[in-house]
């Protein structure tokens, strides 16, 4: 094998800390240093200054929100909540992979067992006249506090992931971008300093590591379970340049040769250097795979970096390297990716919401937790609480707390972060169109029969292509 040149060192001070251009975090090992304790703030946590706050004392008000490290820590703090406001909030938290049908189930039936969700936008919750928008429940004011809300402080981003054809129907809970992780003393055993910041030297790391036998090259999401390889796909999807649909005509592009060369070398990746079974990865896959050093290269969630770094759940904690995803090269040099990301893959920009079913009789009160779950003062206390590296305010990221408690790699993750953010793209999923469930699933299935060898990319693209036509001309939006 050709033996990988080694790179220059990184110098964490040359990342670019703005949207507007190109730069990859490198890899410094840490110090590591944490011990975070849950916060100490003196009396309630977000004092709520609601006209109504105790108007609905003796309620109770029912959740169903995803399984996760942010909905652990907002649990475990909403006591201060309840004292507050008198009003008793039940957690139901389920598992990504049944959420959404579960959610669906009892909006369809409209038995209002839920007063808050949590959910990813699905346009059609929102056809369906299923959820209250927020401007609506901002009308009573008597149950809003617009301290709380602190509306300029979310992440223009995550606001518009939960604006579905302008009406905006949910207040951003945590978000997420995408990043690369790497096992930094693995990278550097086969000549890698920094990550690798190009697609080609992509491939050296990949190979060099999946050659030398210790463990794979990468691992990604491969999973057809709720189209979880369709969320990382996508970011090799523009990098190279092709688009899935077209939001403003409806059209469909994965007939394009970019199209169909980003689903070839994807799938070279993930059979050639990943895991034997990473067909069958959704992101705790991922995350452990990571974690228990079976592949030195990941590329997923922001959120994972403090995960990554916990000893007592991690072999390479303290030993992680960060970066922004890589950038697919034309022969003249030239960047192929999107103009938001600088050229590079496309970053995600995505935002698990909090949102009132109009099928709840609870409207108010769950407004009212809403408010509170997501203020200034409850986000960055969740930060302290566990294991919560995905705030969707600025004030957060900002606060010296944050970043001294998740000071990973010297700094490089949480710098590593605002540059994903900025490189977000709003329509790396077609969520303004209401067949895009149909779609997901569509892709989700070529990708799915790609990976395992049921279908080479071109016939799998062929089909998908034929079948998002069809679908998109059904619904009238071609």
């Amino acid at each position: 094998m050709n033996t990988p040149q080694k790179r220059r060192s990184f110098d964490r001070r040359q990342l670019i800390k703005g949207a507007g251009a190109a730069a990859g975090a490198g890899i410094v090992i840490p110090n590591l240093n944490f011990g975070r304790v849950a916060a100490q703030t003196p009396g309630p946590i977000g004092v709520i200054h609601a006209a109504d706050v105790q108007k609905y004392s003796g309620t109770t008000i029912n959740l169903a929100v995803q399984k996760h490290t942010a909905t652990d820590a907002i649990q475990a703090l909403a006591p201060s909540f309840e004292e507050q406001t008198g009003i008793k909030v039940n957690f139901e938290q389920i598992p990504q992979q049944q959420m959404d049908q579960k959610q669906r189930t009892d909006l369809a039936t409209g038995t209002g067992s839920y007063d808050v969700i949590g959910w990813f936008l699905n346009p059609e919750y929102v056809e369906n006249d299923w959820i209250y928008p927020i401007e609506e429940l901002r009308a009573d004011t008597g149950s809003t506090d617009e301290a709380l809300l602190s509306m300029d402080d979310f992440y223009a981003p995550f606001l518009q992931w939960n604006t579905y054809k302008d009406v905006l129907y949910g207040l951003p809970f945590y978000g997420e971008s995408m990043m690369m992780y790497v096992n930094a003393p693995e990278l550097a055993k086969v000549g890698f300093e920094t990550p690798p910041n190009t697609l080609a030297e992509l491939e050296e790391a990949c190979k060099a590591i999946t050659e030398a036998g210790r463990m794979s090259g990468i691992a990604l999401r491969g999973s057809q379970e709720g189209n979880a390889a369709v969320y990382p796909f996508l970011a090799w999807l523009y990098g190279h340049g092709a688009y899935w649909v077209n939001q403003d005509t409806g059209e469909i592009g994965l007939n394009s040769a970019e199209a169909l060369e980003a689903a070839t070398v994807w799938s070279h990746f993930l059979q050639d250097y990943g895991p034997a079974d990473v067909a069958s990865y959704f992101w705790n896959e991922v995350q452990l795979a990571m974690q228990q050093e079976t592949a030195a290269i990941i590329m997923d969630a922001t959120n994972f970096g403090p995960r990554l770094e916990v000893p007592a759940d991690s072999k390479v904690a303290g030993m992680v390297g960060y970066a922004l995803l890589p950038e697919v090269l034309n022969a003249d040099g030239t960047p192929r990716g999107p103009e938001q990301s600088a050229g590079r893959f496309g970053h995600p920009a995505i935002s698990y919401g909090l949102s009132v079913p109009k099928s709840s009789e609870k409207a108010q009160a769950a407004w009212l937790f809403i408010q509170w779950a997501t203020s200034p003062d409850v986000m960055i206390d969740t930060t302290k609480t566990g294991l919560r590296g995905d705030p969707t305010r600025e004030s957060s990221l900002d606060d010296p707390s944050f970043i001294e408690n998740y000071n990973f790699g010297d700094g490089t993750w949480s710098e590593t972060i605002r540059v994903a953010f900025g490189y977000g793209l709003s329509d790396y999923f077609p969520t303004e169109s209401v067949t895009n469930a149909q779609l997901s699933d569509v892709l989700g299935l070529a990708l799915s029969q790609i990976l395992t060898g049921d279908k080479s990319p071109e016939d799998a693209f062929a089909e998908a292509q034929d079948k998002s036509v069809e679908i998109q001309e059904t619904a009238g939006l071609l």
